[in-house]
């Protein structure tokens, strides 16, 4: 099976857990990272989702799983151990037309939550379709290994920059253009860091130009 991958934009947006435990308060978080409104449906809860809700960062439905919970998700994430409620809500989901990842059963979920490097802006997932969560993880902490802060600064700097030329130049081939220019084919082959405070600083010698 060949799956499509997506970004999902969710500040803002209500973002349904099911479940109160460790995994639980893994995708709150990684929820809460992304801006989402996270709502949780749990009886009980551990410590640090407790500390999440006293802090007024998590809305927390203190009872079992109701349908009507699913009421303006716009998307759903089952962190639960019990089999038979796993299915039902990912009925209950498939039935609204609402996104659902059912941790550890990818048979039930419509999409998957890959391991993800975070480097500011920049965000790189890594997913198996289910396959093996492990080796995604065990790839994740490879790569981060190369891949430092300074991709994500440098990624900054290209979104200022392109947001300049879209204000100052109004041909979008000279705009294209200058991009490439600095971004040329197999510029990150073998990347070292000299190489990348290099193209910083040709970019923010760029933005300065067009600041002038």
């Amino acid at each position: 099976m060949c799956f499509y991958p997506v970004v999902f934009k969710l500040e803002g947006r209500c973002c349904l857990v099911v479940g109160g435990g460790a995994v639980a308060a893994r995708k709150a978080a990684s929820l809460l990272e992304c801006g989402a409104d996270v709502r949780l449906v749990s009886p009980d809860l551990t410590e640090e989702l407790a500390r999440e809700v006293q802090k007024g960062r998590i809305k927390h439905i203190r009872r079992a799983f109701a349908e009507a919970d699913l009421d303006g998700a716009y998307l759903a994430i089952c962190a639960t151990d019990n089999a038979e409620l796993n299915r039902r809500i990912a009925e209950c989901c498939e039935a609204l037309h609402i996104p659902v990842n059912v941790v550890d059963n990818p048979e039930l979920s419509s999409f998957f939550v890959p391991s993800v490097i975070r480097r500011g802006p920049l965000s790189i997932g890594i997913a198996t379709g289910g396959d093996s969560p492990l080796f995604a993880r065990r790839l994740r902490e490879k790569l981060e290994e190369q891949i430092g802060p300074e991709y994500g600064e440098l990624v900054f700097l290209l979104g200022q920059m392109r947001r300049l030329l879209k204000e100052e130049v109004t041909d979008p081939v000279v705009r294209r253009k200058a991009i490439e220019d600095l971004l040329p084919p197999g510029i990150l082959a073998a990347p070292a860091q000299g190489k990348i405070d290099t193209i910083k600083k040709q970019v923010k010698e760029c933005i300065s130009s067009l600041l002038e």
